[in-house]
């Protein structure tokens, strides 16, 4: 326990230096990055571009499916309170 608080000690006052030293930019100077610059130009996220529009496609497309043709989604006013019978 007596080498790991001491490696704490020792370690602590660099860790903090050293965030010091490389934080020394003007708060004014740093510009976030646009949405094309991000997401755009990178060819890697191409694939979790493709991969976010295909799970949209298929939740939209179960979603159109069963308020289309399930029979115990009820849309209209009139067959709410009916009773759902399958046989």
């Amino acid at each position: 326990m007596n080498a790991l608080t001491r490696a704490a000690t020792t370690q602590a006052p660099r860790v903090a230096a050293a965030a010091r030293a490389q934080s020394t930019l003007p708060l004014g100077k740093f510009k976030e990055p646009s949405f094309s610059k991000t997401w755009l130009m990178d060819a890697g996220t191409y694939p979790i571009m493709v991969v976010v529009g295909v799970a949209s496609v298929g939740w939209m497309g179960f979603l159109s499916y069963k308020c289309a043709y399930c029979p115990s989604v009820r849309i209209t006013s009139k067959t709410r309170g009916q009773v759902i019978r399958t046989w």
